[in-house]
């Protein structure tokens, strides 16, 4: 469901998706708590479809994962840097490797037993005071990344605030008697424990961090940013440590103090602008665009999409005469991938490909020869001075793209550009051709004059500007992803 879900908006790429995913989110999320909550625990000890996928969306998505990567990222390496530090708190361990090292520097073997129970190696004082200093640095550690989260509240994603804010009025709005604070611990639980500490404990898994080639983190990094983790949801939950761990208790006053700092940090994360006024849209913002909106989706993503609401037609209708059961009946039984609307993906994509080359070649001809339609243009016979300004134009942008595709594999199924039609009469002959699958495909009207094609080319006239814009936003966004697949080849090319 998740991937049905950001596929059909586009994975929130642009500020129209985004805008329309949140409303979604925000909109289930509503309807999960009022059906499945039954107190405001649950959404801490629980697994909420609705939190799940925001916080996979929020973590997971480039633009999102570079916030996480800016705030964490540099104490994470800081703390996998520092070679010498171990903040190992149990005791058995620590007292196995203060033996250890007893053993190693006396050169004799202990005559202290190997095998105890914690209760036994707290009562050596070797063992309290090295938990002790190991717990002041961990106190100094933890209150470097406790200032880092939450003097960058700003630098979060809207999303994931937003999703927090709402989280904290339906809570409030479903359980009213509720302490403020059990709820903002329920804000806690989204911010922190399920959108940050995954990215503390596990920085590998999130591409917080870059590793050299055939390197791994080791198990004391593992166990340092464990123990970071820990502590720090144990101050965002107020979670204090009880008689069973009375070697700790000297974090509980800094949890306490830590504990306050995190509603702050709740309180202030979970109050964003609403969504209309943040992007700037409302009822009216579709109808001025002059471009309709495009998603990419395969015919499998569609297949999945009809298998969901017909698997959960009962619960997403209300009653039988909703709009949706004439849809799903009209629709019929889930169709094969390679049946889907009676289309092969393959023959889509061709007509779109024809379709740009059809225009590309129109503009040529036009460029040349007028008349008032482009029937008549394409049947009537151009003169003498226009077949040979054609002829001379072709022979200088068939050498500029010989130039331009010297050394490089020439692709001339996707080039719109046909170094064939070295006269206007095989240009002609090139588009009717063209024309004719087009109609074949219904794409095109001969009727209307092929309207369709000269609307289409008025249509890329009017938004060059924006094309252009697009264009380089594109590159900037596949030239980044180049670089990462680079970065991983290179890693596993290593490796």
């Amino acid at each position: 469901m998740e991937t049905v879900v950001l596929t059909i908006y586009n994975y929130g790429t642009n500020t129209r998706e985004e805008c329309l995913l949140l409303r979604l989110f925000r909109n289930a999320l509503r309807e999960e708590i009022q059906r499945k909550v039954d107190k405001v625990q649950d959404i801490s000890t629980g697994s909420p479809t609705v939190i799940k996928i925001v916080v996979t969306y929020y973590r997971g998505t480039q633009g999102n994962q570079n916030s996480l990567k800016s705030l964490l990222g540099p104490l994470i390496e800081q703390v996998m840097g520092d070679k010498e530090l171990n903040m190992n708190i149990h005791p058995l361990e620590v007292y196995k490797a203060w033996i250890s090292r007893t053993e190693t520097e006396t050169g004799q073997p202990s005559k202290l037993p190997y095998e105890v129970t914690p209760e036994q190696a707290l009562k050596h004082k070797e063992v309290t005071d090295e938990i002790e200093a190991t717990i002041k640095k961990l106190v100094t550690i933890i209150e470097s990344f406790q200032e880092k989260i939450i003097s960058s509240v700003d630098q979060m994603p809207y999303g994931i605030r937003y999703i927090a804010m709402c989280l904290r009025k339906d809570l409030k709005e479903k359980f009213p008697e509720s302490p403020d604070e059990e709820i903002m611990k329920a804000v806690g639980n989204l911010l922190y424990y399920r959108y940050m500490n995954p990215v503390i404990t596990a920085p590998d898994s999130f591409e917080i961090i870059e590793l050299d080639a055939g390197s791994n983190m080791n198990n004391i990094q593992r166990r340092n940013l464990g123990s970071i983790a820990k502590i720090l949801q144990h101050a965002a939950s107020f979670k204090v440590f009880d008689s069973d761990a009375k070697y700790l208790a000297s974090l509980n006053s800094f949890i306490k103090t830590a504990y306050i700092k995190f509603m702050e940090f709740f309180d202030t994360a979970s109050t964003v602008d609403q969504i209309e006024e943040h992007f700037n849209m409302d009822e009216f913002s579709d109808v001025t665009m002059l471009n309709k909106p495009c998603i990419f989706i395969s015919p499998k993503e569609i297949s999945s999409t009809h298998q969901l609401l017909v698997d959960h037609q009962k619960e997403v209708t209300e009653g039988e005469e909703d709009p949706m059961n004439e849809v799903l009946a009209a629709l019929g039984p889930v169709p094969e991938n390679d049946s889907m609307l009676g289309v092969e993906e393959k023959t889509t994509e061709f007509g779109l490909l024809l379709t740009n080359k059809t225009k590309y070649l129109v503009v040529d001809l036009l460029k040349i020869q007028r008349g008032e339609t482009l029937q008549s243009v394409l049947y009537n016979t151009a003169n003498k001075q226009q077949q040979e300004l054609y002829r001379a134009i072709h022979s200088r942008r068939l050498v500029l793209e010989e130039a331009r595709e010297e050394g490089a594999e020439k692709n001339h199924k996707m080039s719109l550009f046909d170094p064939n039609d070295t006269t206007i009469d095989k240009l002609k002959q090139h588009i009717i051709k063209n024309m004719q699958i087009l109609e074949q495909h219904k794409l095109v009207t001969p009727t209307e004059d092929y309207q369709e094609i000269l609307t289409a080319i008025a249509k890329d006239i009017c938004n060059q500007r924006k094309y252009r814009q697009r264009r380089k936003e594109d590159l900037k966004k596949m030239a980044a992803t180049v670089e990462r697949m680079n970065k991983k080849k290179k890693y596993y090319g290593e490796a």
